[in-house]
């Protein structure tokens, strides 16, 4: 069996050391209005199935200016794009964005209405909300989450390796537009 083994080129190692930092300050500019432009049409395509196998609703929240936070994608049909919001200083969202860690929460513990406006958008109890962070060159742009009513055994599966996936689209779609392989 062979191996494909890709040795780097010392000159490319420089403008790599040089690239990253913008990287990043241009992942850190993701917001409410432009990350979908950000994640672009794999991204969307890897949303639609993820969306399709959850037994909820799946949401991408960004930051909406410096006290909150917004969705910019869902899945399900629901018209929440935008509508949405959540306190950026409390509530499931807020933590996941700070922590950078996954976390899951029963309606009991989860307060939804004190920190967001989400159960007065959403027609259906929800009852079961999970998210998990979505890291771009180190920094949670973004909080892929999934909420849904009661279900059978009282637990709701974090999206996290469909948040890994999304992060490592959008890096490698920031990268091909920071050197022009690809526009936006």
């Amino acid at each position: 069996m062979s191996r494909l083994v890709i040795v780097p080129e010392d000159s490319h190692e420089a403008l790599g050391a040089q690239l990253l930092p913008r990287l990043a300050v241009i992942a850190r500019e993701a917001d409410v209005q432009n990350i979908t432009g950000l994640i672009g049409a794999h991204g969307i395509t890897l949303l639609d199935a993820a969306a399709a196998r959850t037994g909820g609703t799946l949401l991408l929240w960004a930051r909406n200016g410096d006290a909150a936070y917004g969705v910019a994608w869902q899945g399900g049909g629901k018209d929440l794009v935008e509508r949405a919001h959540a306190d950026a200083g409390e509530g499931l969202i807020a933590r996941v964005f700070g922590s950078g860690r996954s976390e899951s929460a029963a309606a009991d513990g989860l307060e939804l209405s004190e920190w967001s406006n989400l159960p007065a958008l959403f027609s259906g109890h929800i009852d079961l909300m999970a998210a998990s962070p979505v890291p771009v060159f180190g920094s949670c742009i973004a909080a892929l989450c999934i909420i849904s009513g009661p279900l059978p055994d009282g637990r709701l599966q974090a999206p996290s390796e469909t948040a890994s996936l999304l992060a490592r689209l959008i890096e490698d779609r920031l990268i091909r537009m920071s050197i022009g392989l690809e526009s936006a």
